[in-house]
């Protein structure tokens, strides 16, 4: 099959392939120059197991392709990739970017759009991590499935006390503390949970005895002490897969552990959050061209609404969902850190803004640039210096102070300082 020429279209490789990739099969659309100055058009189609993965490859080496592009759809273009990276260029393109008119859509059809989008260079890279890093982020992503897996558990636990009348979470945040799981491993043995609640009470939550013992005078019956039960043996094995994955990554990432030193440098990064988005992003940040470019894939970049010449509030733009909560997990305790420029900031975004969620986020973007900066020229984060206040801003303290007391009842009267010689 040949096409005709498209003279006023730059063309960016002559031999550019697309893949439209499934479960069982690949479509494949070579496009390759033709008789004078035509287009050649091959179709194929191959199975996704080992033998039909070289076929593909050996049949693109064959008629000579330069590029291949493919759709990230799930889990199923990774062992395509890995089977074809090395021989070719190759590039991953979000299906959002690359969506072919409605209507339209075929195996084949989804083939050759993929391939005179590569050709003539229409398609946006998507981030594919190095070999060293994907294992890595297998085993990240896999503990967060882990981690959400104990939140249900949790949850069910609280039904199951709940169903009998038993209120412990309302006095107890974490039911899966010390003192909690104290008192769930009381219930679950049939002992006497109001004679050894002293025991089972820590720290803070010794104060709150009363309400806490009240909370447990229904009686937990045969059924619901059995489920209990399981539930906890759920919970501990759980526990022991979370320590196997955590212990695999910090092996997988021990070759990398200066830049695993150098992010827990930044506000915020503890030792598991260092991990996590080191295998997320990897050591490489000419990934990404600036850190907008950066900030903006973690999902945590401002979104841009312009109509009419006027500039709108716009919702965070879309990007990497587990950088980006594991950013705005960071930015909790970031925002805590004495002598940290980042904690007047989120107080000062959350008064303006009217949200603390909206300057938690802003707090995970200022991370994200941060790690950019410091992990691309591999230097640990020093605290800049504060920065003296203007005098407009120092107008604006002073009349905000005065308001707050005037509110209070007060009558303001200023008197300036004496300056020290």
């Amino acid at each position: 099959m040949e096409l005709e020429p498209q003279e006023l279209v730059k063309v960016f490789r002559e031999r550019a392939c697309g893949l439209d990739v499934h479960f069982a099969f690949v479509a494949a659309c070579l496009i390759v120059p033709g008789k004078g100055k035509r287009l050649k058009v091959l179709e194929a189609t191959f199975e996704t197991n080992v033998k039909g993965l070289k076929r593909l490859k050996a049949w693109l080496t064959e008629n000579g392709c330069e590029v291949v592009g493919m759709e990230a759809t799930g889990v199923y273009w990774m062992p395509v990739y890995a089977a074809l990276e090395g021989a070719f260029d190759l590039e991953v393109a979000n299906p959002l970017q690359i969506k072919t008119l409605r209507g339209q859509k075929t195996d084949r059809k989804d083939a050759r759009w993929i391939a005179e989008q590569v050709r003539y260079g229409r398609i946006k890279r998507s981030f594919v991590p190095p070999p060293e890093f994907r294992d890595a982020r297998r085993l990240a992503r896999f503990r967060r499935q882990l981690i959400q897996a104990r939140t249900t558990i949790s949850n069910e636990i609280q039904r199951t006390l709940a169903e009998s009348g038993i209120t412990l979470a309302a006095w107890v945040s974490d039911i899966l503390g010390v003192s909690g799981m104290a008192i769930l491993k009381a219930l679950v043995e049939g002992r006497s949970i109001q004679d050894e609640l002293p025991d089972c009470l820590k720290t803070r939550l010794k104060k709150k005895m009363a309400p806490i013992a009240a909370a447990l005078e229904a009686p937990l019956g045969e059924v619901s002490r059995s489920i209990l039960a399981l539930h906890l043996e759920r919970l501990e094995a759980l526990e022991g897969h979370i320590g196997k994955v955590e212990n695999d990554l910090f092996k997988v990432l021990e070759p990398h552990a200066d830049k695993l030193a150098l992010l827990m440098t930044i506000p915020g990064l503890a030792h598991m959050s260092a991990a996590i988005i080191l295998a997320e992003i990897g050591v490489n940040m000419a990934a990404w061209p600036t850190e907008k470019h950066f900030s903006a894939w973690a999902g945590v970049a401002p979104g841009s609404k312009e109509t009419g010449g006027k500039a709108k509030r716009a919702p965070v733009r879309k990007g990497n969902p587990y950088l980006c909560t594991i950013l705005m997990e960071c930015a909790g305790p970031a925002v805590k850190k004495k002598d940290c420029h980042l904690k007047p900031k989120y107080h000062r975004l959350s008064k303006q803004l009217g949200s603390k969620m909206k300057a938690r986020m802003a707090i995970a973007h200022k991370l994200a640039l941060i790690i950019y900066r410091n992990l691309g020229a591999g230097s640990e984060y020093k605290e800049l210096p504060p920065m003296p206040l203007s005098k407009k801003s120092k107008a604006k303290i002073r009349e905000a102070r005065i308001r707050d007391l005037q509110r209070l009842g007060y009558k303001v009267t200023l008197e300036p300082l004496e300056e020290v010689s």
